[in-house]
């Protein structure tokens, strides 16, 4: 869905926008009275992903094209302006407002061709005149005081608005068909898009709360271009005679890149690396730990480093969180229990950390009070019994001692108290 911004593409392009083309057309010959209903043609049109953030979910479009006057525009609802009234603050506070603008279908294609992007179009098997009511709504939805709405990614979108429009124009029938339950909910769809991308797909997932965890059916799909398309070419609905027609009665590649094979059904799960991480972490944590309360002034000096680490990997972004959350209608963001890891006072650990490194007061003293604050009392984590389980694996007696002393995580956090 590209040149439109969301919740988390304003995380990850952090202030990159982009311009949309918009050009100053005259009014369309369907809302003169100049077009014949039975000389329009409405093309759904789908736009690939591509390489760069904002085109990673891809875009749809429709064109109307009249072909006795040789006219065809293109109707993009993933557009913005920066020169609407207080656009940086709305954009940071998660008000998007977006707009539908019409532009020359022509150039739009020869656009989406140049930078590779493949490009398949359907043709709507709509009748004419359902194809000149669609092509009049167009028309006067572009217009200043009808253009405007208020974006959500997933609810309201440039591929939510043209399936809504789809749907009406065949009494439901689109929404008939996909009432079903869908396998996947939003973030595995998202997810399908974004895997790819490591430390992307990590921090949108982390950013992102349960609300897009909670199962979806598959009209809740068609917020992906890649799903509208897909279930518009299902749809069979009664003409004005009562025959059952398909709604595409034509579909080609405009534009073929032969190395894009399509996005998978649904991407490879991630817990390897972060079950790898997680352990590195922990063992560190311990070991560090047992060498600092040996006094070894190189285990201090690393132990504190590595205080100043976590409170920068969890701090950080628990903070970025919490301002999400709490402030802002960034709704995707709310109800997540991240929070309860990524505790925005572990950004305190950073000073404490690395004035603990170089043995500055009482800094130690107030790094341990800051964990004992955050840790749960007398509950036993999973992080210390798959600890456990390695240290049985490996048969390490070092590591097991460190561990076994470690039964809860108010234990671990007394290892790391100074004698």
């Amino acid at each position: 869905m590209s040149r439109r911004v969301s919740f988390f593409k304003a995380i990850l392009l952090l202030g990159l926008l982009f311009t949309s083309r918009v050009y100053a057309l005259r009014s369309a010959p369907w809302s003169t009275g100049l077009s014949r209903a039975e000389d329009l043609q409405i093309k759904l049109v789908t736009i690939a992903p591509g390489p760069e953030i904002y085109a990673w979910w891809g875009h749809t479009a429709i064109i109307v094209e009249d072909q006795r006057l040789h006219t065809a525009r293109f109707y993009n609802y993933g557009l913005f302006s920066f020169h609407l009234e207080n656009f940086y603050l709305n954009f940071a506070f998660g008000r998007l407002i977006f707009e539908v603008g019409a532009s020359d279908a022509a150039w739009e294609l020869a656009f989406y061709s140049r930078i590779n992007r493949e490009i398949r179009i359907q043709v709507l098997n709509l009748t004419p005149a359902k194809r000149l009511q669609m092509a009049r709504f167009l028309e006067n939805n572009i217009l200043p005081e009808n253009r405007e709405y208020l974006y959500d990614h997933y609810f309201d979108n440039c591929s939510t608005r043209i399936r809504d429009l789809i749907d009406n124009m065949v009494d439901g029938e689109l929404a008939a068909i996909t009432g079903a339950h869908s396998p996947l909910t939003l973030r595995e769809h998202t997810r399908r898009y974004t895997y790819q991308y490591f430390f992307m797909d990590w921090l949108l997932m982390f950013l992102m709360g349960r609300s897009i965890d909670q199962p979806i059916n598959e009209w809740d799909e068609m917020f992906l271009p890649d799903e509208l398309e897909k279930y518009v070419g299902r749809v069979k609905y009664r003409d004005e005679q009562g025959n059952t027609i398909p709604l595409v009665s034509d579909s080609y590649i405009h534009h073929n890149v032969p190395e894009y094979h399509g996005v998978p059904a649904r991407a490879p799960a991630r817990w390897l690396p972060g079950l790898f991480c997680g352990l590195v972490l922990a063992g560190a944590a311990l070991t560090l730990a047992w060498y600092k309360k040996k006094g070894s002034k190189p285990g201090r000096i690393l132990y504190g480093l590595y205080n100043s680490l976590i409170g920068f990997l969890l701090g950080i972004p628990g903070l970025v969180l919490s301002f999400l959350m709490f402030f802002t209608d960034h709704r995707v963001t709310y109800y997540n229990e991240n929070l309860l890891l990524a505790n925005p006072l572990t950004a305190l650990a950073i000073p404490l950390g690395l004035l603990s490194a170089f043995n500055v007061g009482r800094s130690s003293s107030y790094l341990l009070y800051l964990w004992r604050l955050l840790a749960p009392p007398d509950q036993p984590g999973p992080h210390i019994e798959a600890l456990a389980e390695i240290a049985r694996l490996t048969r390490s007696k070092a590591f097991c001692n460190m561990v076994t002393a470690a039964t809860s995580t108010r234990e671990v956090v007394e290892i790391f108290r100074e004698e």
